[in-house]
């Protein structure tokens, strides 16, 4: 069996497009399964004017402006009395696009306050940031231990450690506890 390898090169704007493209698709595949909605992928200056989308200036004309200053996709159609362009829904910017995308979906809209969940636990919250010249709570005790006029070995000491922590002081495992030791030159002094 003979097999090779293909590779091909895509422009980022072109990928760009095509993911969200298919982002809008996708919604808007959920939103004909739904409700058996037509499927609008270009849209004028007036119709995006008239649903007041978020990150869009008031007036067709302000959009018309904005989208020839930003490059957005475009291409010509015939009106009911003249030529317009229809803009696609993915040069839209990222805030009017997700709006759009809400819209689609019936979502509440993007700045909305939504009441919380019940039943979804709390987040967890974030870990603080330790500075790096910043050692563990169990670094200080081991110290002690080794300084000692006994002066354990490191594995001794280590074994002696729990009995000397604070409250409430973890244990690291070994690896994390062989990374801050090498980091300090704990196990350099040993």
């Amino acid at each position: 069996m003979t097999t090779f390898d293909l590779t091909v090169t895509v422009d980022a704007d072109v990928w760009a497009y095509a993911q969200r493209r298919l982002t809008y698709l996708e919604a808007m595949l959920i939103r004909i399964v739904r409700e058996r909605w037509a499927i609008q992928e270009w849209m004028s200056a007036a119709e995006l004017d008239a649903k007041r989308l978020p990150g869009l200036p008031a007036g067709k004309a302000a959009i018309a402006r904005k989208a020839t200053a930003e490059g957005w996709l475009k291409r010509k159609v015939q009106g009911e009395r003249r030529w317009h362009f229809a803009y696609h829904v993915s040069s839209l910017p990222d805030r009017t696009f997700d709006a759009l995308i809400g819209r689609v979906l019936d979502l509440p809209p993007i700045d909305a306050i939504v009441p919380a969940m019940i039943g979804l636990p709390d987040a967890p919250p974030l870990p603080e940031k330790v500075p790096e010249n910043t050692a563990p709570p169990w670094v200080l005790p081991l110290m002690r231990i080794l300084r000692s006029d006994d002066a354990p070995t490191l594995g001794e000491a280590w074994d002696m450690l729990p009995d000397y922590l604070p409250p409430g002081v973890v244990l690291p495992d070994v690896e994390e506890a062989a990374r801050v030791m090498i980091r300090f030159g704990i196990a350099n002094r040993v």
